[in-house]
């Protein structure tokens, strides 16, 4: 599986590519209360975020499941550090890289856990917490919903979380 998931990552397009071993990953509760903080507001807004996408003790158990992961990143060049244009292109590319490679997964016999990056945006309005979420096999909780503090998967993979100035990273992690 590790070579071919490699594989599929890479095809689907990102730029940087990190293995790691799943049992250094930790929970952090710090994380999640980022999450809680609603800075990008759509904490209990969005099926993806906190409250909705799980506890961190189901997080901690499901990741105990799995042996390795990788973290996988797209990377853009802005203009400078305001270049709001060039961060939501970048973002938009890395979904779209991400959910091309939740479908050449899906086909997959192996168990593969994929976290996202940010918040769902399927839907135009999400339904939480309202009623169910229409689209629950397509919904993935990004690293830190589920606890992850990014920079230092990234770090166990011995890839840069940061790439310099005038740039943006998004990171998506899979665990197998």
């Amino acid at each position: 599986m590790d070579e071919q998931l490699k594989r599929l990552i890479e095809e689907s397009g990102f730029e940087s590519i990190g293995a790691f071993s799943a049992s250094d990953l930790r929970v952090e509760p710090e994380v999640r209360a980022m999450c809680a903080a609603d800075k990008c507001h759509s904490y209990n807004k969005n099926w993806a975020c906190p409250p909705a996408c799980g506890s961190l003790e189901e997080y901690a158990e499901q990741f105990s499941h799995y042996t390795d992961g990788y973290v996988f990143q797209t990377v853009a060049q802005m203009e400078d550090a305001f270049d709001f244009e060039a961060i939501a292109s970048a973002g938009a590319e890395h979904k779209r890289r991400f959910h091309a490679l939740v479908d050449a997964v899906e086909t997959s016999p192996d168990d593969i856990l994929l976290l996202g990056a940010g918040h769902c945006e399927i839907c135009e309005s999400c339904t939480c917490p309202d009623a169910p979420c229409r689209f629950p096999e397509r919904t993935y909780p990004s690293m830190e919903a589920s606890g992850l503090l990014v920079s230092a998967v990234c770090n166990l993979a011995k890839i840069p979380y940061y790439h310099g100035p005038n740039t943006v990273a998004f990171c998506s992690a899979a665990l197998y």
